[in-house]
């Protein structure tokens, strides 16, 4: 009997010890220099020691993880009960509590990654403080990113029946790769870490019905995607959001406009192409909360003469071009120009029953509404007020009196 108390009373201090540990680093940073540190120098390491280690398994870690921990918590909860009738029998008893006791470990250890993630996302340093700027100045990052794409999009590569050629996983690993060495001068945590390699995520419905396209969670340090995201042109822009994560910058606004920048700074004009289409629904909505003063603008405002004079201003694109490279879906394109037999180029995503579909993307939408409450203007839409800073050198010839209108 002494022996198994023994072994008893040295798995309690280990786990308080572990605890300990987590709650220490988890108290450390939430001071703002300690976050910097932890983001700036830990995170970007540990994402190319760990993270190198984790992609050589080709399925999601975190999800089977998740998957298994349900499981092992259903079962562990089943043998609990059984306990009750079985706790003389003592092999059972056994196997119950070394079942308890890795649980401990694995719960310990994951609510601390997801703890000191959430913490040093609030606490850390932004990457430079937002300027002020002028109403005008939005319209010409507007008008800004349309010329980019309207020029982009008769260089891109296309196939013959004009589809555009998205890159392998492969390729654009190698061009983000190639980006953040070249953003490391002036973004030093991409010295750090190495891009990852990316993977499908094994409960893609369940993902997307929640909301996301895409996501890296820090325990791993692997970047998982949809199989929805995988067939979309923007693609590129997302990988490199994602990076931005990997390599310790936290926040959603800064991993947008990271994300933009790695592929607008390649060479490769297919990815710089997707990321201005990734991100120019951000902006115009910027512009229509700027106009109208809510992010909810009634159909009278949005058909008020003085609202379609103004966009009539701006520089305009090829609607049915845009739409088709960000969709894939080209079936339209073709049979308006008398084009048979073309095919839709996005594989059919698995659904989800409707009772849990619905569950889910409760869930997800009240996880969203939380999450831009607490980033407030680091939330994915903030990337806009980044882009003006960053962009802001290069504006004047696009405001809306120094640019002419491209229409007729």
């Amino acid at each position: 009997m002494p022996e198994p108390k023994k072994r008893r009373h040295g798995f309690r201090i280990f786990l308080g010890i572990l605890i300990l540990l987590e709650a220490a680093v988890i108290l450390a940073v939430q001071f703002q220099k300690i976050s910097d540190i932890y983001a700036g120098e830990i995170v970007p390491r540990l994402s190319t020691a760990i993270g190198g280690f984790i992609s050589r398994i080709p399925t999601a870690v975190c999800e089977i993880c998740v998957a298994a921990g349900i499981c092992l918590g259903a079962l562990l909860l089943m043998m609990l009960i059984l306990l009750i009738f079985l706790r003389k029998h003592e092999k059972y008893r056994k196997v119950t509590l070394c079942g308890v006791r890795i649980a401990l470990v694995i719960a310990v250890l994951a609510v601390g990654g997801e703890l000191r993630y959430n913490t040093v996302r609030r606490t850390s340093s932004p990457v430079w403080t937002p300027q002020t700027h002028e109403f005008d100045e939005l319209t010409a990052l507007w008008n800004y990113i349309i010329t980019q794409i309207n020029t982009l999009s008769t260089q891109v590569d296309r196939d013959e029946n004009y589809h555009l050629i998205r890159r392998s996983d492969e390729e654009i690993r190698a061009v983000i790769d190639a980006s953040r060495r070249k953003l490391s001068a002036q973004f030093p945590r991409f010295a750090l870490a190495e891009p990852p390699v990316p993977k499908t995520s094994v409960f893609s419905a369940v993902v997307t019905k929640f909301g996301d396209s895409a996501y890296y969670i820090e325990p791993w340090h692997e970047t998982v995607f949809t199989i929805r995201t995988q067939n979309r042109s923007y693609y590129p822009a997302t990988y490199a959001h994602e990076y931005s994560h990997y390599s310790g910058y936290y926040r959603e606004d800064e991993a947008n406009l990271f994300g933009l920048l790695l592929c607008t700074e390649s060479d490769d004009l297919n990815i710089q192409y997707a990321a201005w289409l990734d991100i120019m629904n951000r902006v115009w909505n910027a512009v229509e909360k700027e106009y109208f003063g809510t992010d909810d603008p009634t159909p009278a405002q949005l058909d008020d003469p003085a609202y379609q004079e103004y966009c009539a201003a701006t520089v305009d694109y090829d609607l049915w071009l845009t739409v088709g490279d960000r969709s894939g879906d080209y079936t339209m394109f073709h049979q308006e120009r008398g084009e048979e037999n073309v095919v839709d180029e996005r594989r059919p995503e698995p659904e989800l029953p409707e009772a849990a579909a619905n569950i889910v993307q409760k869930q997800g939408e009240r996880h969203f509404t939380n999450l831009k409450k607490e980033l407030g203007a680091h939330y994915y839409d903030g990337v806009v007020q980044l882009m003006l800073d960053y962009y802001a050198d290069r504006l004047e010839p696009f405001k809306p009196d120094n640019l002419k209108s491209e229409k007729g």
